[in-house]
């Protein structure tokens, strides 16, 4: 219900020009740059239903717990009871409305009372006086204040009532809020409403809009007397706490910084990626139906609960039980982390609630299960035709998140049936940073999926398109075959790697027979080698006999001729020979021979 906020909110901001006092309701206090103004009148104005009288009370009951500022209610069209009534089905504190600083007044006028002669606010005046008096009082709120006044006999009395109304609440210094219907321009609602737009210091419109997707609440601050503040409409929800305003933020919050990587759940994907998502960072996975968007968020969420850490998963559309079922046939079983809390996993229907209410009930959540990774499949379901709003409260839900750390995934659907069209009407991927998109490509009878990184900032990554293929076993990535500059996947890349296998294999055997056919010239002439070795020898030992023969003659030649050369000596028994001779004639026989 209430936006915990320190009582020191009451005073005087620097850089003001008048005092404000918070009004606890989330998001408005940051549109209005801190609450209503302090001690003048705030005009609240709608149609009937619009939720006039919820942020009137709403305001004074988070004045009076959070600031401990007394505080009067003046009906003059609801029962007491019934607003009770109304109080308790929101998650305020129970024992507000009784305590001693809370007072209603029921001012309403009775079914039977006739109106004669002059009516004014006087007598009602006087006693709220006291009662202000009495408790001390700080904040007052008329609801309903249209139904007393259009017992006036004419406009003119109706707005000298209303300054009256004006002049007692600047007296009596007190925070004011009146609530006033207003239909149609042209009749007296809508000129009552022009008048208070005048008179009032601030004035806060709420409409109510009723389209052919479904129904939205806006706010907008009409009007605010020195102070700067938020003119655009702004859209706001009515829950278990009550007004919840879906204030829009003017620049973008500082966000943690992370440097490590946390795993895609799909190993080849994370090599992409240079080893995953960058932790406290937001990824856009864009597609068709049927690209695997959800698997591939799955992958992630599940990796996320096997490192231990907790994760949420908001599904549209799909229930928990039926997700967990079709993720068991790619082989992941989250009913484990289920059981273990590390997994929470919310559904809802995208036709079901507002943009705007499924923002809150998300944000509820992330403050409840407080994950470190969020998964939203797909974010897509915020977009509404007729509603202006969608792609603002996309982005703000990824600066909810980011701002504390979470790290965000996001799927997106696209109308495309080939999803080759690389866009996203969410506008997420303006400020995501990273951003994977699925397509098919069809081919030769079949329809296959392809995987792409478009950009991530801050990391390196590949430019490469990679067929995603699913079995029963996971989600692998799959390198695609370039042929001719032609993407081939799934059979018609089967059949060119078996087709490039089949070359590599001939390859391979004219490779061998080459290898083969020069071996064999190599023993052939290792052979030849050999024998003209072999031959070599036989050729010097040949040579190395005939020189040996040849000395031996000459050997013998010299004894023969020393013998004759004796024979003939003693046969002529002549004197004694000269010792010299023999040698000198053998000397002679030797040149002879040479």
């Amino acid at each position: 219900m209430t936006d915990k906020r320190p009582a020191d909110r009451a005073a005087h901001a620097p850089g003001r020009t008048i005092p404000k006092v918070v009004t606890g309701i989330a998001g408005f206090d940051e549109i209005s740059g801190g609450g209503l103004p302090r001690g003048r009148l705030t005009a609240i104005v709608g149609a009937a239903g619009a939720g006039k009288t919820v942020f009137a009370l709403q305001t004074i009951i988070n004045r009076l717990t959070l600031l401990g500022e007394p505080c009067i209610f003046v009906t003059f069209e609801e029962p007491v009871s019934r607003i009770r009534d109304n109080a308790a089905s929101f998650d305020w504190p129970a024992d507000a409305l009784e305590s001693r600083l809370f007072r209603f007044v029921d001012a309403r006028m009775p079914a039977e009372a006739v109106v004669t002669g002059a009516f004014d606010l006087e007598g009602l005046l006087a006693g709220l006086t006291a009662l202000a008096g009495e408790i001390g009082a700080r904040n007052i709120v008329f609801d309903g204040i249209d139904m007393l006044l259009s017992g006036l006999q004419n406009e003119r009395l109706e707005r000298h009532e209303l300054l009256r109304l004006d002049s007692w609440i600047r007296e009596a210094a007190l925070s004011a809020i009146v609530t006033v219907k207003t239909f149609g321009a042209g009749d007296r609602d809508q000129v009552r409403a022009d008048f208070l737009l005048y008179m009032t210091d601030c004035l806060v419109v709420l409409v109510d809009t009723v389209t052919a997707t479904g129904a939205s609440r806006t706010i907008r601050i009409g009007k605010y007397r020195g102070s700067g503040f938020s003119a655009s409409p702004t859209p706001f929800v009515i829950g278990r706490s009550g007004i919840d305003v879906v204030a829009f933020k003017v620049a973008r919050i500082g966000y943690p910084i992370f440097t490590d990587r946390i795993s895609s759940g799909v190993m080849r994907l994370d090599a992409l990626l240079n080893g995953g998502y960058l932790r406290g960072s937001s990824t856009l996975i864009s597609g068709s139906p049927g690209t695997s968007k959800t698997s591939l968020a799955v992958s992630f969420i599940a990796a996320a609960c096997a490192r231990g850490e907790r994760a949420l998963l908001v599904s549209f559309d799909e229930s928990a039980s039926q997700i967990i079922a079709n993720m068991r046939s790619i082989g992941i079983d989250l009913a484990p982390f289920v059981e273990a809390g590390r997994l929470s996993i919310s559904s809802f229907l995208s036709s079901g609630r507002s943009p705007e209410e499924h923002f809150v009930e998300i944000r509820n959540l992330l403050r409840s299960a407080q994950p470190d990774c969020l998964v939203i499949d797909p974010i897509s379901a915020f977009l509404k035709a007729d509603y202006p709003f969608s792609s603002l409260i996309c982005e703000n839900l990824l600066d909810t998140a980011k701002a504390v750390g979470i790290t965000v995934l996001c799927t997106s659907l696209l109308d495309q049936a080939t999803g080759a069209t690389e866009l996203s009407s969410s506008q997420v991927s303006t400020i995501a940073d990273t951003w994977l998109h699925v397509s098919y490509v069809a081919r030769d009878g079949e329809r296959n999926r392809a995987i792409t990184i478009i950009k991530s900032r801050g990391i390196g990554h590949s430019n490469q398109v990679r067929e995603l293929v699913l079995d029963a076993a996971g989600i692998d990535l799959v390198d695609v075959y370039v042929a001719e500059g032609e993407v081939l996947m799934g059979s018609a890349r089967a059949q060119k790697e078996a087709e490039v296998e089949r070359l590599e294999v001939l390859d391979q055997i004219a490779t061998e027979r080459q290898r083969l056919n020069l071996e064999r010239q190599l023993a052939e002439a290792r052979s030849e080698m050999e024998l003209a070795v072999l031959e070599l020898g036989w050729k010097q030992r040949e040579a190395d006999l005939l020189a040996l023969a040849e000395r031996s003659r000459r050997e013998a030649h010299r004894v023969v001729a020393i013998e004759r050369l004796d024979l003939r000596r003693a046969r002529d028994d002549g004197p004694a020979a000269d010792p010299a001779l023999p040698q000198a004639v053998a000397k002679g026989q030797d040149d002879a021979a040479g």
